[in-house]
């Protein structure tokens, strides 16, 4: 997780053509999750299910939606830094929820899986998960 004023969501979404920029969620209108991966960093992240963002003003708008999302229970809008075992950042993912599930590939490569809902659509409001039943 990355604390006080190092890092930032406006930080990195102001410098976002340094990055590869991917979204997860529900669609546009509910996204659960904001990656940003490092360009030219020597690593890799492979994000399944995500989409690529390419313009400047659909982030913003997933920015502002993750934003504007209620505090439920423990989930709430935060930063949080995906560290390799070495310690140094593969990427960045701006979400209310309070994890991301990765897996470690090979000493460049992370692959982080989708999340397909955001807190407020999977969570019941009682702190169960809604039973995500086949359509």
């Amino acid at each position: 997780m990355v604390y006080g004023n190092r890092i930032t969501v406006q930080g990195l979404a102001k410098d976002w053509e340094s990055f590869n920029v991917y979204f997860t969620g529900h669609g546009r209108g509910h996204p659960s999750a904001v990656l940003f991966e490092p360009k030219e960093d020597g690593r890799a992240v492979i994000a399944d299910r995500w989409w690529k963002v390419e313009q400047y003003e659909i982030l913003t708008d997933l920015i502002d939606s993750i934003q504007r999302q209620l505090p439920i229970g423990f989930y709430y809008p935060r930063l949080l830094e995906l560290v390799g075992p070495d310690n140094i950042p593969y990427a960045y993912v701006f979400t209310s929820w309070d994890h991301v599930p990765v897996k470690l590939v090979d000493e460049r490569t992370l692959f982080v899986y989708d999340m397909p809902l955001p807190p407020y659509l999977a969570i019941d409001g009682r702190d169960g998960f809604r039973e995500r039943r086949p359509r």
